[in-house]
């Protein structure tokens, strides 16, 4: 029986050594590294955590975050964005509590992302009332209502009961991205200012640091597809997801309608998801799903309800080349296209 040699034997001891030394201090470093960055250790459950911007602050209820009042930064984003003392944004409106005002909540689109104040919807919309000679006063209560169920709690909390309000239009995207992005585990409550801000949606706890860090890094610089680690993607088979996603939609637009009925609300116009025609086209099968359900229940709803319109903005603006009525290949719109809306939004009101 021959014996091993001492020399390799040691050495091999040695280098076995030194590779679980290289890789605990690595992995030390790494769990360092990513408590300083996530605020926790990767094997803990994930926490809730809010994307706050700067003009917006957190809050204790089901709007999540809310508007800081007396905001101005002329050059945010490029655009500039300012509110008044109660936390909407300003145009050529100013907000009066005692007017009958059109009330608009919703998302990014009615509060005018991407175009100064005085381009957006609403200030749009108050500027063709004066010129109508109609009294009625405009407050843009959108954002940071990024879907339904934050644009229904902010009329809630921060206008039912505050202000005189004569009509309110809603426009919203989401919850379409978060149902496509989580399928089966979506809830209601779930938008975009509940994603942590740069960490991965774990569903199940890790251990190893430095494999969560260095995919997190290739998620960063586009080597990983983000959403393939961040959820679990909705099927375009799982009917039965897509039923509890039409549900409550049309739950929370029924208690939207609710609110307005004790609010003493004229009329509620609501808007469809727009996308320009081209990136419409490019979206995945699982998206267009998802948008075209949505769509479909705020059809329906207005068809419910005497007192709610239905403003088809898409209809309103296929004829036209996307680059003049879109920002962007989400649903942004150009000053052309808030004006095209405004106008049509005019002749609903001034008609009823």
């Amino acid at each position: 029986m021959t014996l091993p040699n001492p020399d390799r034997l040691a050495k091999a001891i040695f280098f076995i050594i030194a590779w679980l030394f290289v890789f605990i201090s690595v992995e030390v470093t790494a769990q360092i590294l990513y408590r300083i960055r996530y605020g926790q250790f990767v094997w803990q459950e994930v926490t809730k955590r809010f994307t706050v911007k700067s003009f917006t602050r957190l809050a204790t209820d089901s709007r999540h975050v809310t508007i800081i009042p007396n905001f101005s930064d002329p050059k945010y984003f490029g655009f500039g964005i300012s509110t008044d003392a109660y936390g909407f944004r300003r145009g050529a409106q100013t907000t009066k509590p005692d007017c009958p005002n059109v009330v608009f909540i919703g998302d990014s689109v009615p509060f005018g992302w991407g175009v100064p104040d005085q381009d957006s919807i609403p200030s749009k919309l108050f500027e063709l009332l004066r010129n109508a000679n109609d009294p009625r006063c405009v407050v843009n209560a959108a954002i940071p209502s990024y879907s339904l169920f934050q644009a229904v709690a902010r009329f809630e909390y921060e206008i039912m009961g505050k202000f005189k309000i004569d009509s309110v239009y809603l426009q919203i995207y989401d919850p379409v991205r978060q149902f496509v992005r989580f399928g089966a585990k979506w809830r209601p409550d779930m938008d975009f200012t509940t994603e942590p801000a740069g960490a991965l949606i774990k569903q199940k706890p890790e251990y190893i640091a430095s494999i969560a860090v260095a995919r997190n890094a290739l998620v960063q610089f586009g080597v990983l597809a983000r959403y393939n680690y961040y959820y679990e993607n909705f099927n375009s088979a799982d009917k039965h997801s897509l039923d509890g996603y039409r549900l409550e939609i049309r739950r929370k637009l029924e208690h939207l309608h609710d609110l307005t009925v004790q609010a003493d609300v004229k009329q509620l116009i609501v808007a469809p998801v727009t996308v320009p025609s081209g990136a419409y086209q490019q979206l995945r099968e699982e998206d267009r799903i998802a948008i075209e359900a949505i769509n479909d229940q705020l059809r329906q709803f207005a068809k419910r309800h005497e007192d709610t319109t239905f403003l088809d903005t898409i209809g309103l603006l296929k004829s036209y080349p996307d680059v003049d009525m879109f920002l962007d290949e989400c649903c942004h719109m150009t000053e052309r296209g808030n004006d095209l809306v405004a106008g049509e939004l005019t002749k609903i009101l001034i008609r009823k």
